[in-house]
């Protein structure tokens, strides 16, 4: 009869969680440069052309700030609540690689040469990293309190 082999996996799930409540970290700041973006825009006034947000320029400030809100409050809720309060950090961060993905795809989205198109790809790859980053937050299962 052949023997097996248990391996304990118990490290792994500690690494699996911070690097899930770092993602949520993350998610945290880049809202609130969004945020810092679109209060910048509001204060400045006029119009605000950011090719990534498909508004028109007169609305983008606004919108800027209301995608940057909900990107906060998602990763609040996600690092403070339980696992289904942990869904808008999850579609914060879908639709930040679903975004990045379109705007290749768009009419009016153009790279202004190899460096452009090198930033691109170095922020989808980060967005894809903290979709990752978020989907582990998701399934990492929430700490119940010892008494």
């Amino acid at each position: 009869m052949a023997r097996r082999i248990k391996i304990k996996t118990g490290g792994s799930n500690a690494i699996r969680t911070g690097f899930g409540k770092l993602g949520a970290v993350a998610n945290f700041l880049l809202g609130l440069y969004i945020c810092g973006l679109g209060i910048l825009g509001l204060i400045v006034g006029g119009e605000m052309f950011v090719p990534l947000v498909p508004v028109s320029p007169d609305n983008a400030a606004v919108a800027l700030l209301g995608i940057g809100l909900f990107a906060v409050v998602a990763s609040l809720v996600a690092v403070t609540g339980g696992k289904s309060l942990r869904i808008p950090l999850l579609l914060w961060s879908a639709a930040l690689c679903i975004a990045l993905v379109a705007a290749v795809f768009r009419g009016d989205y153009r790279f202004d040469g190899i460096e452009s198109f090198r930033t691109h790809g170095i922020m989808l790859l980060g967005s894809l990293v903290l979709f990752y980053a978020s989907w582990l937050r998701f399934k990492t299962p929430p700490k119940r309190p010892s008494y």
